[in-house]
């Protein structure tokens, strides 16, 4: 690759990393740079993913939307859907046309801003420690970068985690970065980022290491989760919310008992009013209607269900919601074929985050799915370039 074109994708890389962490404007800006540069720029060789389905599955997102869209029409909701899925067609376009040595800067950088951002909610506890473990007594968290959002933060460690196990990785102490953005998902204790950082350890595990070793290394996870202030508290609070769910009822203060309220009403609209097929823009009308009724008066200002199956369900009806599975878990099935473990596991990650959020509705979300896809789908491949391959795909 010329010298001038690697600095612009490791100046776009930065670019992208940093409107991640501090803005979501620049995020989306880098996606329009992104799609302008793989279109423009000119391939000097053609490399075995060009053959592959990873396009077709990268558009795919956008068509399913349709499947909410027609009831409303082109409206700004249905709208920002589309716009949110476009990260897929970008990173896929991106990939394509600058493997392998995307998979050289991606990783790389990606992991250096992990650390660079949990530096943030790791030195506010240092500073706050007693506050801190406070907080996570009442279900608060640590301050983090993007804008608040700590569950989409956490995955973003989580991917940064798996990056560090890509053998496209190319950078020093792996060991170490591994263990201290381990150390991080676990104190800053996002239950969903526990799940994915498990299932990185353990779907990698019996992949290189067997089952004995990771078994060990699971009880000393949660070992650990019981000892660290910050997880211990979160766990006591999460016993404590249930609890009060379960006699008390429905209440705003409480997390999980929120979640589950929202999708029971959810799932009650879909269920018993036949809310299904009414289109995405709808669903936050109608759940907030029928909130109110089944709680006697009482608002909510939750508007999407805290499930992506059920988000699907409600907006595009149970043929939208299979179609939506097959698109989600495709990936897993071709990296199973192709003995791809990150694939596998980097596709059961995000369908765990979508069980507790609709996760892909989010530009974050989406950002998390589409990019560490990319990179692991090419995680085995090497690139071919020799001129009988280069004669065959033209």
């Amino acid at each position: 690759m010329p010298k001038n074109r690697k600095n612009i994708l490791i100046l776009l890389a930065l670019f992208m990393l940093a409107g991640l962490l501090w803005s979501r404007a620049l995020l989306s800006i880098s996606m329009g740079l992104w799609l302008i540069f793989g279109c423009i720029s000119g391939a000097n060789s053609f490399t075995k993913p060009f053959r592959g389905p990873i396009l077709i599955w990268s558009l795919l997102p956008i068509f399913l939307l349709l499947l909410g869209i027609y009831q409303d029409g082109f409206n700004k909701a249905n709208n920002q859907h589309l716009l949110t899925a476009l990260v897929f067609p970008v990173a896929a376009v991106a990939s394509l046309r600058f493997f392998p040595q995307l998979n050289k800067i991606i990783p790389k950088l990606w992991i250096y801003a992990a650390l660079m951002g949990l530096g943030y909610p790791l030195g506010w506890f240092v500073l706050h420690a007693s506050k801190a473990i406070q907080q996570y007594g009442v279900g608060k968290s640590l301050p983090v970068f993007m804008d608040q959002d700590h569950l989409r933060f956490s995955i973003f460690l989580c991917s940064a985690l798996l990056f560090t196990l890509l053998p496209s990785t190319q950078i020093r102490f792996k060991k170490i970065i591994f263990s201290i953005l381990l150390a991080g998902i676990l104190l800053l204790a996002v239950r969903t980022a526990w799940i994915i950082s498990f299932l990185i350890i353990i779907g990698f595990g019996i992949y290189r290491i067997g089952w004995l070793r990771i078994t060990a290394t699971m009880l000393v996870l949660m070992g650990l989760l019981w000892i660290l202030p910050t997880a211990n508290k979160k766990i006591r609070y999460t016993v404590y919310d249930w609890q009060q769910y379960y006699t008390q009822g429905y209440h705003a203060n409480y997390s999980d008992g929120v979640r589950l309220t929202i999708n029971k009403v959810a799932w009650q609209n879909i269920q018993a009013k036949k809310q299904s097929n009414i289109g995405w823009a709808a669903i936050p009308a109608s759940i907030q209607s029928h909130f109110s009724t089944l709680y006697k008066g009482q608002t909510t200002t939750y508007g999407w269900p805290f499930n992506e199956w059920l988000f699907w369900w409600m907006g595009s009806g149970w043929w939208g919601m299979i179609l939506f599975s097959c698109w989600l878990f495709y990936p897993a099935w071709y990296g199973w074929r192709k003995n791809n473990i990150f694939l596998v596991i980097w596709t059961a990650a995000i369908a765990a985050s979508c069980l507790v959020e609709s996760t892909l509705n989010y530009q974050y979300g989406a950002f998390l799915y589409a990019w560490p896809i990319m990179i692991c789908w090419f995680a085995n491949t090497k690139p071919l370039t020799d001129d009988s391959v280069i004669a065959k795909v033209e």
